[in-house]
């Protein structure tokens, strides 16, 4: 609350409201309706009851051997069957803290009665297997949380067992093969963009939308650092086509929603199609990138060394800041301004970067010093002077 009075002092000093309207809003944030934004409360319980568990499951895995089988699977039931009647118990409450701490404990009772069964009747398969299967039985208790807390835990492992068991479908054998990981990290951000998209359309599931965009905002920024990565240093990576089938397939699914939804303008459509079109391309070897043409300082000793638009270190982070620039547009005149920022300041810091790529020698001297924290005192200038201004020009763009 000190933020909030410090705020309201300002504005009476300011003439903006006067000191009535300030007992108001301070009666109004005191009063029952500022208890469901104790979110300070809600994690406190959710630590205390995940601290419980962990107890629990301590005292039971010391003395494991020693239990029988069916007293593991009648003591795992009778505890499931417990927190259900204790959540439907709470479900008329008021307050909605004890309702989603027992969800959260059921979440992961559920999620450790999968295991104890694989165990016991030693069933073998593979830990996103189990996720997929634990998301499906527990998604429509997911429903009745009034916390984003709980729907943000089941997205976040959800995503996970889906992503890993589509690519794994997909071509078998992925759980020794690491070359697939750059298949995963391109269907991810993919995969949390068609739900995002999808759960925006589904009144009962729109609460979850909010939680698969963090997911699509995160895997994307990896995504894009992953490959920037790979292209940059000149991997000449395997490819196997079955792994970014599930990418494309997606892809397809995503541009579908895209180009369908109303709320989107023209614009905003051709910006977030193109983007997405150029990150698939981004991962696919010898379209744009053979892997060998190298050019910065990093790679005096390459074998093929080549003029500086055909090398892929320089084209690499090039499409990578071509990517973020498009979806900074998105996001400025759709009125994200923490991803506006964001992004904009990621397009500076790949500048930045970049021109330690190509100048590492030039950077060494004392000269070169004194240039490269001119340029990124520049940057770091002209992007907190200009930050305003070109999300407005985005804005301007879609009307």
């Amino acid at each position: 609350m000190a933020g909030i009075d410090k705020k309201l002092a300002l504005w009476e000093q300011n003439g903006l409201i006067t000191p009535d309207q300030v007992d108001e809003i301070l009666a109004f944030e005191n009063g029952d309706n500022a208890s469901p934004n104790n979110w300070w409360l809600y994690s406190l319980l959710v630590l205390g009851s995940a601290i419980i568990g962990l107890g629990v499951i301590s005292l039971i895995a010391a003395n494991w051997a020693n239990i029988p089988d069916s007293v593991k699977l009648a003591a795992d039931f009778l505890l499931l069957g417990s927190t259900a009647a204790a959540i439907i118990w709470q479900y008329d409450k008021t307050s909605g803290h004890w309702f989603d701490a027992l969800i959260m404990i059921f979440l992961i009772l559920c999620l450790a009665t999968i295991g104890l069964i694989a165990q016991i009747y030693h069933i073998h398969g593979q830990w996103y297997h189990g996720l997929l299967l634990w998301s499906v039985i527990t998604f429509p208790l997911t429903i009745f949380s009034r916390n984003v807390f709980v729907r943000f835990f089941w997205v976040s492992l959800f995503l996970h067992g889906f992503v890993w068991s589509c690519i794994a479908f997909a071509d078998q054998g992925l759980g020794k093969n690491f070359q697939a990981m750059p298949a995963i990290f391109l269907f991810a951000p993919l995969a949390a963009a068609f739900f995002y998209l999808l759960t925006q359309r589904i009144k009962p599931i729109t609460h979850f939308a909010s939680s698969f965009y963090f997911w699509f905002e995160v895997a994307g920024l990896v995504a894009l650092i992953a490959i920037d990565l790979i292209r940059s240093g000149g991997d000449d990576q395997t490819f196997n086509i079955a792994w970014y089938i599930p990418s494309w397939l997606v892809a397809a699914l995503v541009i579908g929603l895209i180009v369908t939804r109303n709320d989107y303008s023209l614009l905003n459509k051709a910006l977030l199609i193109s983007a997405l079109v150029l990150l698939l391309f981004y991962y696919q070897p010898n379209i744009l990138f053979s892997g060998h043409t190298r050019y910065t300082f990093a790679a005096l000793d390459a074998v093929q060394p080549v003029s500086l638009w055909m090398a892929d270190d320089v084209r690499a982070p090039l499409l990578t800041t071509l990517i973020l620039f498009l979806y900074a547009i998105h996001a400025g005149n759709c009125g994200h301004h923490r991803t506006f920022n964001m992004i904009t300041f990621l397009i500076g810091l790949r500048f930045v970067v970049l021109y330690f790529q190509a100048m590492g020698g030039l950077a060494a001297t004392g000269i070169g010093l004194i240039v490269s924290g001119l340029m990124i005192i520049g940057i770091a200038w002209f992007w907190y002077s200009s930050r305003e201004r070109l999300q407005n020009w985005s804005k301007r763009l879609a009307s």
